[in-house]
């Protein structure tokens, strides 16, 4: 079968243009390697405008896909056959349109996706591909109206020659403005062994981002086009996604003993037919479709939940027997965050939930999400047998079906309108939360201990360092590092933490609320979020510079207290005007008034104790100074009587210092004593103490090394 798609791949080559990658006349733009976060708002009207609840479908469909896929799991092949349907949004003629090939990334070394690999070090698990474990995605026919369509692979990013996943394919006949075409595919997938999201460990199957998939075409006034474009990228290393609503129509045949869970809802019961048993689906108003096969299911677990405004929702969780205690901490993280994201972003649209564990050894497979399905991980082995490590990775695997999925934003570009919106969600569902590593036995007995580490502390650890080479807003390629596109979760969590403290968390809460509303089944920008914040009544001009400084750019924050002093105010030396005659105070004579001072209080008062004024008041000293952006700060100063005074510090000043003359002296200072700005570097420095006192900073310092380790796992299989 694999030869008979080579000759007829072949055959469509011959009548490609000569020179690849050239257009046709009238063919529209491409974005590029350098497209990126928007800073212009989408129009009111773009992408169909505000879905108001009352159109015939939840989405406004564009692309419909109804695919046969035959899986070989001796072969890990995909024999498919696919009719997609496409409707041209734009008011010119179409006459090429573009296919993403994913499964091309894994087809050899010369991939983007493998390029940047060698650059950056392997995806999540550094799983590495061997011999006989490459992965490919062939075209074979590809028809419009019964007519050839020839195509050539292109590389929209500027991508080596030998990278495969995207093609462009010419049409026989234009679609017109407001038009719909369809095209007829068949394919063969070679699933690889389960390295980035999709592929196969033994007889277990993940296929995800699979089959040819149509790009986006977008017109002037969404996400800062002027005019239509093709928005197609190449598979990156750390790049997901980005794709039109519509409806698919999904059958999968495997042979007898293996079950399929897949995206939408089942249609009917699994029938044998003459190339094994068919498993059919429907899923519609979404934007890509995966399915997973094996013979080593256990029975799935199945929930019922229903909240205001969603339809009732059957959740089932597919998992390893030997996951069972994960599997039933997932069931519950999900019903739990179902309640969660309806209650706080919007109601749940769909009726149908799957969340998949994978097998032992085929952990790339898990932490990955799709509408109406996503996989999350089981453990028994440390550090990710952690408590709270399923529950937190479900969460955040359910929560894309909200950012990535419902509000649709385009991961290749704004990531962290993704992947960071989400976290920040997570951490906030999670606040009261903690992880608790199981440490192993030999651990314990050598006399290792455990400590919670609550959800934003881990947000901390991650997301905040000094010399950040990038800010979160910005594609997903253009790096400096792994660890660089990873602030893309962590510190997009803490950015917007922090301007929910500057605004306030009721206007925080109803500008995330508006933008979900608002961009629902569309596809916004990072000024479209922008400008929710500003419509739902937060300051322009604060907003506006809070996205200059920590969205398009990284500022770091790094506000320290400087200095806590306090000493005596004495009588002063010197040469005094007084009653206009000039008498000079000398030390000897201070010292005997003081001296007399001190034993006419003695006599008095008794002896003076810490805590209780003297016969002099004291003149304290704080300073404190600022090493990065400015955040409005208030310094708590404390001191020895129990008393404490607010100083406002706001975000403008580089520096403050202050002289308070007091009858007692001053203990400590402390910024952010509330724990608001968790974009500070060091939150070490953010107090002091008039007499030092190292024994805190120790234990925190012997602490946080612990966790580094687990907090690098867990991101990592996000």
């Amino acid at each position: 079968m694999q030869t008979a798609f080579l000759a007829i791949s072949l055959l469509l080559l011959a009548a490609v243009p000569a020179e690849e990658g050239s257009s046709p006349p009238h063919d529209v733009e491409v974005a590029g390697a350098e497209a990126g976060a928007v800073r212009v708002p989408s129009a009111p009207g773009a992408w169909g405008g505000p879905r108001s609840g009352r159109e015939p479908t939840l989405s406004d469909r564009v692309a419909d896909y109804d695919i046969r896929a035959v899986l070989d799991p001796v072969t890990h092949t995909i024999t498919g056959r696919e009719k997609l349907t496409w409707r041209n949004r734009s008011a010119v003629p179409i006459r090429s349109v573009y296919l993403h090939l994913y499964l091309n990334a894994f087809e050899s070394e010369g991939s983007t996706f493998m390029r940047e690999q060698r650059r950056h070090g392997g995806f999540r698990f550094e799983v590495e591909t061997r011999d006989g474990e490459w992965g490919y995605l062939e075209l074979g026919r590809v028809e419009q109206g019964g007519r050839p369509a020839p195509w050539a692979f292109v590389h929209p990013d500027g991508g080596p020659e030998t990278d495969h996943t995207v093609v462009r394919v010419d049409l026989p006949e234009a679609v017109p403005p407001g038009g719909s075409t369809t095209l007829q595919i068949d394919f063969l997938g070679q699933l690889p062994r389960v390295v980035a999201r999709s592929g196969w460990f033994d007889s277990f199957h993940l296929a995800g981002q699979w089959y040819p998939k149509i790009g986006v075409l977008e017109l002037p006034g969404e996400r800062g086009a002027t005019r239509p474009r093709w928005n197609v990228h190449e598979y990156h290393l750390h790049s997901e996604f980005y794709a039109d609503f519509g409806a698919y129509d999904l059958e999968v045949v495997v042979p007898e003993g293996f079950q399929v869970a897949a995206s939408g809802d089942a249609v009917g019961s699994p029938r044998k037919g003459a190339d094994g048993v068919s498993w059919r689906f429907r899923a519609e108003d979404v934007h890509d479709v995966v399915f997973a096969a094996w013979n080593g299911f256990a029975p799935p677990l199945a929930a019922t939940w229903t909240g205001p405004g969603s339809p009732q929702v059957r959740v089932e969780v597919w998992y390893p027997p030997e996951f069972e205690t994960s599997a039933r901490e997932a069931l519950k993280a999900t019903t739990d965050a179902l309640s969660y994201f309806s209650r706080t972003l919007g109601p749940y649209p769909y009726g149908h939930l799957t969340v998949l564990i994978p097998p032992f050894n085929a952990l790339e497979a898990g932490g990955m999400e799709y509408e109406t399905f996503f996989t999350t991980i089981g453990s028994n082995e440390f550090p990710l047998n952690a408590e709270g490590v399923t529950r937190f990775i479900t969460v955040h695997e359910f929560g894309h079906g909200y950012f990535m999925g419902l509000i649709a934003s385009n991961e290749f570009e704004e990531p962290f309108l993704d992947e960071g919106l989400n976290q920040l969600w997570d951490a906030r569902m999670l606040a009261e939360e903690s992880y608790r590593l199981r440490l192993p036995a030999l651990a314990r007995l050598i006399g290792f201990r455990d400590f919670p580490l609550a959800a934003w502390d881990g947000e901390r650890l991650a997301g905040t360092g000094r010399h950040q080479a990038d800010p979160i807003a910005g594609n997903s390629w253009k790096r400096w590092s792994g660890a660089s596109y990873g602030l893309v979760y962590s510190r997009t969590a803490l950015v917007f933490h922090d301007l929910e403290q500057v605004i306030g968390t009721e206007l925080f809460e109803k500008a995330m609320k508006l933008y979900h509303q608002r961009w629902r089944f569309r596809h916004p920008g990072t000024a479209d979020l922008r400008e929710a914040f500003v419509d739902a009544g937060a300051d322009r001009a604060l907003v506006e510079r809070w996205f200059e400084e920590q969205v398009f750019a990284n500022g770091p924050v790094d506000d320290r207290v400087m200095k806590v002093a306090a000493r005596e105010e004495l009588p002063p030396l010197g040469l005094p005007d007084v009653d206009g005659r000039r008498q000079e105070a000398t030390e000897k004579a201070r010292e005997k008034a003081v001296s007399d001072a001190r034993e006419a209080w003695k006599k008095e008062h008794g002896e003076p104790a810490d805590g209780k004024p003297g016969p002099f008041p004291w003149r304290n000293e704080v300073s404190v100074r600022r090493y990065g952006v400015g955040v409005p700060q208030v310094v708590v100063v404390t001191f020895e009587d129990g008393s404490v005074e607010k100083l406002d510090w706001p975000a403008g000043e580089r520096w403050g210092h202050w002289e308070l003359v007091r009858p007692v002296k001053v203990r400590s200072a402390q910024i952010d004593a509330e724990r608001k700005v968790f974009l500070d570097l060091n939150k070490l420095d953010d107090g002091r103490t008039r007499e030092a006192r190292r024994g805190p900073a120790a234990r925190l310092a012997l602490s946080m090394g612990g966790w580094i380790q687990f907090l690098l796992a867990v991101l990592g299989s996000l």
